[in-house]
C-alpha cells in the first residue's frame, strides 16, 4: 500500500510522524512530502522512510502545485493522506485531471465557510474520500454543518474520528522541576497553562478565577506561549494577584517546566480540538482543569481524569481549583488517572491500526 503523506511540516508534531512510521511496520509504504530541512523530515529519515522536499509556502503555491503533479503522474500512489489546511489546498489543485484516493485530517472546530472558495479547495472539496477528525466534536461540527435552507451537505459516512495517539514515555521527566528560579514560592500550588495565549483560549478567565480563590496555601500560576491576546500583560499588572500570576510567553523546555505544576489548565471558550498541551501534562501524570469546549469533555472525565466546567465563567474554575486542593491524594490519585487515560485510549498502536483499517476502506471503495 503505497500511501503520500503531504505536511506543512512547520506545524506538525511529534505523534504525526510516529503515526507515519508505526504503519511503515504494518506494511504501508510511506512517501512524505514535506517542507525540507525540519526536525519533522530528519525524524522520517532516521527511520529509513522516504520524505520529498515540497515547501507549501502559501495558500496558492505554484512551485508546490507543481512538485505534486510531478509526485502523482510519476510516483505509485494508491492513497495520498493530506494534513494541515495550506497543503490539501494546494494538493486540490494539483489534481485537477487527475484522481487519486484521498483521506484529510482535521484537527480544529470552525474556520470553515460554505462561502470561502478556500473551503471548498479544503475540507469541503466533495472529491475528499474520507475526512479524519482529531476528536468526535469536530466530526459533530461538519456532519450538523447547515448550508442555507437546503439542509447539511457533508454525509455523516465520510466523516470518522480516530484520536491522535501519543506515547506517555516521550513527555516523562526524569524528575519534578523546582520552578522558584520563575519566582514560585516554596509550598505553592502550581497551576500551569500551555497554549497560544489568544482570546478563545479563556485565558482572561482563568486570571480573574485567580483573584477568586480562597485557600491559606499561595497558588500561582504560569502561563506558557506565544503572547497574541496583547492586552493580558495588562491585565495581569491590574490583577490584586499579580505576583502570583507569571507570563512567560514562548518557552522550548515546556515539558521540564510541566513536571513542576500540580495541575494543568485550558479554559479554551470555543474551537478547541484535542489539545495537545493537556494531552502532554496528562502523560506526565497531571490532573487536568479543562471547559466544555470542542473535544476536551472527550479527553477528560469529570472527577475522573481531572475537573470539567461551563466555558465563560471564571467562578467555576476557580471553585475547580480549590477542590484540587482541598484532598492532596485524590488529586495525585487523579494524576495517575490522567495518565492511564492517554496510555489506554489515545495511543499510538491503536490510532496507526484505525488509520491502516480506513485506509483498506477506502481502498476497497475505489475498486468496487
Amino acid at each position: 500500500m503505497n500511501i503520500l503523506y503531504l505536511f506543512d511540516a512547520d506545524t506538525s508534531d511529534r505523534a504525526e510522524s510516529a503515526m507515519i512510521i508505526s504503519l511503515s511496520k504494518r506494511g504501508v509504504r510511506p512517501l512524505v512530502a514535506c517542507t525540507p530541512d525540519t526536525p519533522f523530515e530528519a525524524t522520517l529519515q532516521a527511520a529509513g522512510l522516504e520524505t520529498v522536499p515540497v515547501r507549501f509556502g502559501k495558500k496558492v503555491d505554484l512551485q508546490a502545485i507543481q512538485a505534486l503533479r510531478s509526485l502523482l503522474k510519476n510516483r505509485s500512489i494508491d492513497l495520498v493522506h493530506v494534513f494541515h489546511k495550506k497543503a490539501l489546498i494546494n494538493y486540490t489543485l494539483a489534481t485537477i485531471g487527475i484522481r487519486k484516493p484521498t483521506v484529510a485530517y482535521r484537527g480544529i472546530i470552525g474556520n470553515l465557510s460554505y462561502f470561502d472558495p478556500f473551503s471548498w479547495l479544503s475540507f469541503l472539496n466533495p472529491r475528499i474520500d474520507r475526512l479524519i477528525c482529531v476528536c468526535e466534536a469536530i466530526r459533530q461540527y461538519f456532519i450538523n454543518k447547515p448550508f442555507l435552507l437546503i439542509g447539511h451537505l457533508i454525509r455523516p459516512e465520510k466523516v470518522v474520528t480516530i484520536y491522535k495517539g501519543h506515547d506517555t514515555d516521550w513527555y516523562t521527566q526524569p524528575k519534578r522541576a523546582d520552578l522558584g528560579d520563575l519566582g514560585v514560592e516554596r509550598g505553592a500550588f502550581i497551576i500551569g497553562c500551555v497554549a497560544r495565549m489568544k482570546a478563545r483560549k479563556g485565558i482572561r478567565y482563568l486570571i480573574r478565577a485567580m483573584e477568586q480563590i480562597q485557600s491559606d496555601r499561595p497558588v500561582h500560576l504560569l502561563l506558557i506561549g506565544p503572547i497574541e491576546d496583547k492586552g493580558l500583560p495588562e491585565l495581569i499588572a491590574q490583577s490584586p494577584v499579580k505576583e502570583r500570576i507569571h507570563l512567560l510567553g514562548f518557552r522550548k523546555d515546556v515539558a521540564r517546566l510541566a513536571s513542576g505544576f500540580d495541575i494543568i489548565t485550558l479554559p479554551s471558550l470555543r474551537r478547541e480540538g484535542l489539545p495537545r498541551a493537556i494531552i502532554e501534562g496528562m502523560s506526565q501524570g497531571l490532573p487536568a482543569l479543562v471547559t466544555h469546549s470542542g473535544g476536551s469533555p472527550e479527553l477528560v472525565r469529570d472527577e475522573v481524569e481531572g475537573r470539567v466546567v461551563p466555558t465563560h465563567d471564571a467562578r467555576a474554575l476557580a471553585r475547580a481549583i480549590e477542590w484540587f486542593m482541598a484532598d492532596e491524594e485524590r488529586t495525585r490519585h487523579i494524576g495517575r488517572q490522567a495518565k492511564r487515560r492517554i496510555e489506554e485510549r489515545f495511543n499510538l498502536e491503536q490510532t496507526a491500526e484505525q488509520t491502516l483499517q480506513l485506509y483498506r476502506e477506502v481502498l476497497q471503495k475505489e475498486t468496487l
